[in-house]
């Protein structure tokens, strides 16, 4: 063997000996890191612990990583994952640049279980900083959650808050140093892409919140298949309430949202989005009026928007072709009351609650009446305006009134018929009273008064009252009757039940007044 064969194989081994220590000791002080660095309110845990400094490579089998005590909102949290790997890890930057730089981090399987602090817990925690401290910045290129899931309990462990299925994540260009770590939002990124399939969510303690996808990057949103819904069917939520609510199905195949952006500042969140579209969306209500009625205030929709515990600020919202439904069941009655909007496109301008918004909130709603006549709607309001002040005008057209039967002869035991050709209204309101005017051109309108079995009409009093209705012949040149609207509003009630009672008082002044134009 020539000598210089021989220090070639001592090289050979001499390195190999030197990577092997050199690995060992990268292991070592990996080790001593986790377990004399980690803070004491975090466990970490793993099977096997794998390195290549060649590649800058960290592999973890079976981690386990449980954060105890409060953390915003949780007081537990437990991370497990079949597999952690780090690859591309800067030696250079971590001795000479004091900084941790890894190309990337790959999460496998993690099951992330989230338990929720209890209500009596020590407020004072809520408010200490978080008790990480970084020593050094922290960069990662790109951060990969792959198939994982998520869970989120009450204090007890007893009830599921959230239950995320399957959530794929993207992040790159993970960055969080030893300012970052201790705000709201401990890290920043620059692009991002989301999967989530199969969310189940309650939403207090009569509704739950379900999806089956959601897909988000930088620029948009697509969600399908989502749906709020009572979690009780009606005959059951019956029995558990004393006071009347709505029993809620609301079922949207498809939602689309354009260009949206988050800022959160002093723990406050405001929401920004370009357009928001709803495709298809089906609301069915029923309330059960046997129930006592709750005699609490309702708010209107501008305090309601005005009060919410963060900012919305939305350039426009489309709904197009949904459909709402609305029963009442009284008393004693075989069957619901129904009322119907089909065909529904609705447009929203300037949806947002910022104080620095002045601007009027539009509506501009377009529907089918129980399937058949055409009714518009524009609707207006200042959000931050305290008195609730809002302008509605619309229009009815075409409408065969005996379509309303299903709905007013179990609520309001009465039955018309007649066809409303054009119905024109205005009306101005705020949290007490509203005034207005109306018009309709209308042919051979006629009501009769149902028995309290409504099997049978009340022949007397229908006559009686049919001769105080104008039938529609005796209008203007252009075939118009004219009313006038004024009402104080019921403030327990809701602001379609305030919409209503505007109508039909200036339907009553149109039907059995002089029809003068005033």
């Amino acid at each position: 063997m020539t000598r210089f064969l021989k220090w070639f194989l001592v090289l050979i081994v001499f390195f190999i000996g030197a990577y092997m220590v050199a690995e060992w000791k990268m292991k070592k002080e990996v080790v001593i890191f986790l377990t004399q660095k980690v803070p004491d309110h975090i466990d970490f845990s793993y099977d096997r612990l794998y390195i290549n400094l060649f590649k800058g490579g960290l592999e973890f089998d079976k981690v386990e990583v449980k954060s105890l005590g409060r953390q915003t909102s949780s007081c537990e949290i437990i991370i497990n994952a079949d597999n952690l790997s780090i690859s591309g890890f800067s030696y250079w930057k971590i001795f000479f640049e004091k900084s941790i730089y890894l190309k990337n981090l790959t999460l496998t399987k993690p099951r992330l279980n989230f338990k929720t602090c209890p209500k009596d817990s020590n407020k004072a925690d809520a408010t200490k900083p978080n008790p990480i401290n970084l020593l050094k910045e922290i960069f990662i290129e790109e951060l990969i959650f792959d198939s994982g899931i998520v869970e989120i309990l009450d204090s007890n462990n007893e009830k599921e808050l959230l239950s995320v299925k399957s959530i794929d994540l993207n992040l790159k260009n993970v960055a969080t140093d030893p300012q970052k770590i201790k705000k709201y939002v401990p890290f920043t990124f620059s692009e991002y892409a989301i999967t989530i399939q199969h969310v189940e969510a309650p939403i207090g303690k009569f509704e739950v919140l379900e999806m089956e996808t959601m897909e988000l990057d930088n620029s948009s949103i697509h969600i399908t298949d989502i749906s709020l819904s009572t979690a009780f069917s009606k005959l059951e939520l019956s029995k558990k309430i004393t006071y009347q609510r709505d029993h809620l199905t609301l079922d949207i195949p498809e939602i689309t949202i354009e260009n949206h952006n988050y800022i959160v500042s002093n723990d406050s969140l405001q929401v920004n989005f370009k357009s928001l579209l709803l495709n298809s969306p089906v609301l069915e209500v029923y309330r059960d009026k046997s129930r006592l009625e709750d005699f609490n205030r309702r708010p209107l929709y501008a305090e309601l928007f005005r009060e919410l515990p963060f900012k919305v600020d939305i350039d426009s919202v489309l709904i197009k072709q949904g459909m709402v439904r609305y029963e009442e069941n009284l008393p004693n009655d075989e069957r619901a009351g129904i009322l119907s909007f089909e065909k529904l496109d609705t447009s929203i301008s300037n949806f947002s609650n910022l104080t620095a918004n002045k601007e009027n909130l539009k509506i501009k709603l377009d529907a089918d009446l129980m399937g058949t006549g055409n009714f518009n709607l524009d609707w207006e309001f200042n959000v931050q305006e305290t008195r609730n002040a809002f302008v509605i005008s619309g229009g009815l057209f075409n409408f065969n009134t005996a379509n309303l039967n299903d709905f007013l002869i179990p609520n309001l035991r009465t039955k018309t018929t007649g066809t409303i050709d054009q119905l024109y209204f205005t009306i101005s309101g705020d949290e007490y009273t509203a005034t207005g005017d109306i018009k309709m051109n209308y042919e051979d309108f006629t009501f009769q008064l149902l028995n309290k079995e409504r099997n049978g009409v009340k022949k007397v009093l229908s006559f009686i009252g049919n001769l105080l209705i104008n039938d529609g012949s005796k209008a203007d040149s252009e075939g118009y009757r004219y009313g006038n609207i004024a009402t104080e509003r019921t403030k327990n009630k809701s602001f379609f039940n305030y919409l209503w009672i505007n109508l039909q008082d200036g339907l009553i002044d149109v039907l059995t007044g002089n029809g003068k134009k005033k």
